[in-house]
């Protein structure tokens, strides 16, 4: 009789071994497959980027070419609008100094805020290894507890069947 528990209980144990196996390679399987994906997903984004900045700075250039075109005289104006020559103006060179100083804490501020982006990437990337270090952790302790328990009640039935 005892024998026949033990084949029943390593039949059980194989059983329920080979379940966790196939569980775990098709878990790994689609792990596998949407790593695939990251960079495609990365370099579309890329791209995005690239074709955004890419429009954004032939629209800067059409604008400011339509409008040195109409102040240039090259559309017919009406007596009641006159533009300023840039250099007879008085505030022309004011005018340079505040934008180059617009410009200068633009870009201040663009170099902090990415700086700041990439330092929370970085600090998240860690914590992504920190939780691994947790769930290894999580892992052996519920193993120890598992085999703790496991060890006590084989010790219990082996005392009750000796009695």
């Amino acid at each position: 009789m005892a024998d026949n528990k033990s084949k029943e209980t390593d039949n059980i144990a194989q059983d329920s071994s080979e379940i966790f196996d196939t569980y775990k390679k098709g878990v790994l399987k689609i792990t596998e497959e949407l790593s695939k994906f990251q960079p495609q997903y990365a370099q579309s984004i890329s791209k995005l980027q690239e074709e955004y900045l890419q429009l954004t700075k032939q629209f800067v250039d059409k604008v400011f070419a339509a409008q040195r075109n109409w102040v240039g005289g090259n559309v017919t104006s009406t007596t009641s609008t006159t533009f300023p020559n840039w250099t007879n103006t008085p505030y022309a060179e004011q005018f340079r100094r505040q934008s180059n100083e617009i410009t200068a804490q633009a870009l201040s501020v663009f170099d902090t805020s990415n700086q700041l982006a990439i330092n929370a990437i970085n600090a998240a990337r860690e914590n992504v290894k920190l939780y691994g270090k947790a769930i290894d952790a999580i892992i052996e302790y519920n193993n120890n507890v598992a085999n703790a328990w496991s060890s006590f009640f084989t010790s219990a039935q082996r005392q009750q069947y000796f009695r």
